[in-house]
């Protein structure tokens, strides 16, 4: 069985003290292709190591003898949605957000100068939001491609904001990552802007589901899903409202 350590940095938090959920389910996944489904068991934090061993179509990780995450090759919860056309995302993207960074030092959606970069927008139709990436070459591989775990990263604060503007109806408490997919049918490159659209999907009782899509510019680039379960108050805070857009 093959078998790979993983040092996790504190460049790679989400809330605070914890790695976001995104990246650590990118390095879950590798570099396959999908749909591939990463189920998040244990919080996972900076200074920690991690193995990582191949298992039969997917992965397994453990910290120590504690198994942190499974993946595995699974349908997603999701279909890609028609692209929002650019026009409408610029305009978004020049509205203010409307609320401020839950998490300021997260590396996907803070305003952490070494962050992924990541501009959010609510759409202002009250169901989408839209952002905008153009990956820094400090991401990238020698060949010029963004490795998959930070388009993971990204993905994960993308849908997750999604409750900032259609919350569910169930709101109140919080909400963290229970299992996060995606599947890929292209790379992403430095050199080029990148729009991610993301809506709410379905919610119940016990978590809520949102999906998400990347387009570069010659079309659809990756899909994924987000289920984001249900806690007492740990975790993203679930608006009881719409914020402001």
């Amino acid at each position: 069985m093959s078998r790979t350590i993983i040092d996790l940095s504190d460049t790679y938090v989400g809330m605070p003290d914890t790695m976001q959920g995104g990246y650590v389910a990118g390095l879950a996944a590798g570099s396959s292709d999908g749909p591939i489904r990463v189920y998040i068991r244990k919080a996972m934090h900076p200074g920690e190591s991690l193995v990582r061993s191949i298992k039969d179509d997917g992965a397994v990780i453990h910290r120590d003898t504690e198994l942190v995450m499974s993946a595995s090759l699974s349908p997603l919860h999701v279909d890609a949605r028609l692209p929002i056309a650019r026009e409408s995302i610029d305009a978004a993207m020049e509205r203010p957000m409307g609320w401020d960074p839950p998490y300021p030092q997260c590396i996907g959606c803070g305003d952490e100068v070494d962050g992924l970069g990541v501009q959010i927008r609510p759409l202002g139709d009250g169901s989408h939001v839209v952002a905008v990436w153009s990956p820094a070459p400090q991401w990238a591989d020698e060949n010029g491609v963004i490795p998959r775990e930070f388009v993971w990263t990204a993905f994960d604060c993308v849908t997750a904001y999604v409750l900032f503007v259609d919350p569910p109806k169930k709101a109140g408490g919080g909400a963290v990552t229970g299992n996060i997919a995606a599947q890929f049918f292209d790379d992403v490159r430095v050199g080029e802007t990148y729009a991610f659209q993301s809506w709410r999907e379905r919610d119940d009782d016990r978590s809520i589901i949102c999906g998400g899509a990347l387009y570069g510019s010659e079309g659809l680039i990756a899909v994924a899903d987000q289920e984001m379960v249900r806690t007492k108050d740990w975790g993203f805070q679930i608006p009881c409202q719409p914020l402001a857009t």
